[in-house]
């Protein structure tokens, strides 16, 4: 028997947690956006990518809690939290080439250590 805390539809930490997951996204592309603005040239770039998914999540996290109301809106959920993914995806990849880069103009190999 599962606790009522832990029950999905009874427990109030399952709203809590929706909503707690739409301000903290919401956090994050204040933070995002005001970076787009202080920062320039390839931080700026991430900064923006990092700005879509932040908005891609709060999408997604509003979609989620209307979900459990409108069952036609969960495939917006699954929608936006693959274009979430997506530009994971792609920030991961623009800053491990960055990264890459940096170290090779240091002189450093890719464990760190100097060659």
């Amino acid at each position: 028997m599962i606790p009522d805390i832990l029950s999905y539809p009874q427990s109030i930490l399952n709203p809590c947690m929706k909503l707690l997951s739409v301000v903290l996204f919401g956090i994050a592309v204040y933070i995002f956006y005001r970076c787009r603005g202080i920062y320039g040239g390839k931080l700026r770039v991430i900064a923006t990518l990092l700005l879509l998914g932040g908005i891609a999540g709060v999408l997604a996290s509003l979609f989620r809690i209307e979900g459990d109301y409108f069952v036609e809106w969960k495939w917006l959920e699954s929608t936006f939290f693959l274009a979430l993914a997506i530009i994971t995806f792609v920030v991961a990849s623009v800053v491990r080439r960055k990264l890459k880069n940096t170290v090779r103009l240091f002189g450093f190999n890719e464990k760190g250590d100097q060659e």
